[in-house]
């Protein structure tokens, strides 16, 4: 890889603020619901507001870089995460959503434009590797996170500190942007419906499947909070998360190095692994941590696989001069997908857990149709039109 620094400058800045963030995730529904007393249909809601306001930050992140510089998007949304290192300090339902949403906004924010970043120090032939390393380091920070809060926990330290603890690595995450050697310049102007509409059948198709896949990538806080109820202890919810998230950096990094079809990974190990993942909590859940940690892994295996080969396909369909639109669109369909499945998911959860996993687990499977029946149709007619 020829640009190797500036790929690991990238993927440590995801490392650290993964590390740092991360905490702020797991615990936002354990403080939201299981410390301030929210009902789970206002769980849903709330992290229908995250994500699906979220899906619109993503959008407007990667225009934003396409326009006045990848870079200066990514150190500005990257920089406005910190926010959610204050939420032990919430006091009521609506002081913990305000806190963690406009962090978790400027994360999602930033993500398309650092994904664009990328594009531009590597090759076609390297993004496989260079998304696998990303997203390998990105959850291997996350795995440090929830080590050190379920840890933390368990010896009661206080929960205020301990998430505010998280702003150390997230400004450590911001000074490794700044040091990308890639994204300074603006290279495209305000994006018009027609550009839009010709932006191609395949990446379209990519999007839409990812809309459904959305669905099955539930916030985690579901399993989070399911795990707690069986288990009673919190200390346990947090570790079920680590697992997933360990299970996904490991694959993440064997995906990006393997020669695996993007398309076939993309729907056979992300999303119809992702339907056995959701089974696995609806009908292994009350076996407590032995049947709950192994559908995690699986979900985390589903992860890696859509967070490998879902960039990889964009970065090699969208136009050059677009690149963070395309993240972007990558980005939105899936967090308004994220952002129905948590509403749904919050209201079938409260009449009984496994329906919430029956629901994603229908739509993971759609996701898996729209990739093998419309989407690798299509990119076999364009490849017999050329």
């Amino acid at each position: 890889m020829k640009n190797l620094n500036e790929v690991l400058k990238i993927s440590f800045s995801a490392f650290f603020a993964d590390l740092g963030y991360q905490a702020a995730v797991v615990m936002f529904p354990l403080v939201f619901v299981i410390y301030l007393g929210a009902p789970m249909w206002l769980y849903g809601v709330a992290e229908a507001i995250n994500y699906g306001l979220g899906s619109l930050m993503a959008f407007l992140g990667g225009l934003a870089g396409d326009r006045f510089g990848r870079k200066r998007m990514a150190i500005l949304g990257n920089a406005l995460i910190i926010p959610v290192s204050f939420l032990g300090f919430a006091k009521y339902w609506w002081q913990a959503l305000l806190i963690f949403m406009v962090g978790w906004w400027f994360r999602n924010f930033r993500s398309p434009p650092r994904r664009a970043m990328m594009t531009e120090v590597t090759d076609p032939s390297e993004r496989n590797e260079a998304f696998g390393i990303l997203h390998a380091l990105d959850i291997a920070g996350a795995v440090l996170s929830i080590t050190y809060a379920a840890i933390l926990l368990f010896v009661k330290f206080p929960v205020e500190y301990l998430l505010l603890i998280t702003a150390a690595p997230l400004v450590v995450s911001t000074l490794l942007i700044a040091l990308v050697n890639a994204g300074r310049g603006s290279s495209a102007g305000s994006v018009s419906f027609t550009e839009l509409r010709g932006l191609g059948r395949v990446l379209w198709l990519v999007v839409v499947s990812t809309f459904f896949f959305g669905f099955s990538q539930y916030s985690f806080g579901f399993p989070v909070i399911t795990t707690a109820e069986f288990t009673h202890e919190d200390y346990l919810a947090v570790v079920a998360y680590g697992v997933f998230l360990a299970t996904s950096a490991v694959f993440g990094y064997v995906f990006g190095k393997s020669r695996i079809n993007e398309y076939a990974g993309l729907s056979y190990l992300g999303y119809l692994l992702g339907v056995f993942a959701s089974l696995g909590f609806a009908l292994l859940s009350p076996m407590g941590v032995t049947g709950i940690y192994p559908a995690a892994s699986l979900l985390g295996v589903a992860v890696a696989a859509t967070e490998t080969f879902e960039p990889t396909i964009i970065s090699k369909v969208a136009p050059r001069e677009r690149m963070g639109m395309g993240m972007g669109l990558l980005s939105f369909g899936r967090s308004i997908g994220i952002f129905l499945a948590n509403t749904v998911m919050g209201l079938l959860y409260q009449l009984h857990y496994s329906y919430a996993y029956y629901f994603a687990a229908a739509s993971s499977f759609t996701a898996f149709l729209v990739v093998r029946l419309l989407l690798m149709r299509a990119v076999g007619s364009e490849g017999r039109s050329r």
